[in-house]
């Protein structure tokens, strides 16, 4: 008897389990599996790489750019309080100052007046204000405002050593929030002339007293308030043991321009992967069903 021939091309039947054996050739298995998947992957890889970095570069430029339309390559002369001859006025401002804060302690009711002077003459007298000096300078205090010079140094941008300098002319108005004095900064004329966005103004109000409330001796001072206002041309803080802060809704500070490019960057992070992925599913299933 004759064994059963197999036509070229076409599964055989298996004796013993009745299943049919594929025989295919190798070039007909190869249609299962594209190797142009594969390549497409690597070409949208690096495609998509060579955006990121394209999109890294660009925001550093951009940073910078944006940094140097409002500040300067050098600081503007901030004029520093002479000291020469004032020793019994530095003595007045420290027990001045000293005494505000024993009335805090004691809770006993109390307030404190400070004028332009007396304000440039505890930056130049107390070592926690150093870091301000040379940077800022109080130049009057009028019409429910304070007015001062800043050069306050910034980074020229991401990642940068280098300095620049906001050189500028602000407008502050005292503030409590929860108890705590806050300058909140109005308006800000920069030399240059360029808008100063916000997140700036929002470090340069914290800035003014950071030094201050970090100190043991006047942070009480500045942190333990129930009221803060200008009076004719000087600032006048009030404490009454008796007050009870109101919690206000915090205002919504805006991302800084490096945090909106970080983001930027972590979406098209994000999107590279899903795309990538949804690529190696659909390959997946198309040499599955092949």
């Amino acid at each position: 008897m004759s064994e059963p021939t197999q036509t070229e091309g076409t599964p055989a039947e298996d004796a013993l389990t009745g299943t049919q054996t594929d025989t295919q050739t190798g070039a007909e298995y190869g249609k299962k599996f594209s190797p142009f998947a594969g390549c497409s992957i690597f070409i949208i890889a690096g495609v998509l790489a060579a955006s990121m970095v394209g999109f890294t570069i660009w925001s550093y430029f951009k940073v910078q750019d944006t940094i140097a339309v409002f500040t300067d390559e050098s600081p503007q002369t901030i004029e520093l309080v002479d000291l020469v001859g004032k020793e019994s006025a530095q003595v007045a401002i420290k027990e001045k100052l000293v005494g505000f804060r024993h009335n805090i302690e004691a809770k006993h009711k109390a307030h404190i007046t400070l004028d332009a002077d007396e304000m440039n003459l505890a930056i130049a007298t107390f070592d926690i204000l150093k870091p301000h000096r040379n940077h800022l300078i109080i130049t009057c205090i009028e019409a429910g405002h304070i007015e001062a010079k800043i050069a306050f140094p910034v980074k020229s941008g991401m990642g940068s050593d280098a300095m620049r300098f906001i050189n500028a002319l602000i407008i502050i108005k005292p503030e409590l929030v929860e108890g705590a004095a806050f300058p909140r900064i109005t308006s800000v004329q920069a030399s240059t002339g360029g808008e100063v966005p916000e997140q700036f103004r929002h470090f340069i109000s914290e800035t003014l007293l950071h030094p201050l409330k970090e100190d043991k001796e006047l942070g009480p001072i500045f942190s333990s308030l129930s009221a803060a206002d200008i009076e004719g041309n000087a600032l006048v803080l009030h404490n009454d043991p008796n007050y009870q802060p109101i919690t206000q809704p915090t205002e919504e500070i805006k991302q800084s321009m490096f945090e909106r490019l970080m983001t930027g960057f972590a979406i098209i992070a994000v999107i590279f992967l899903a795309i990538v992925s949804l690529i190696i599913i659909l390959s997946r299933r198309k040499a599955k069903k092949s």
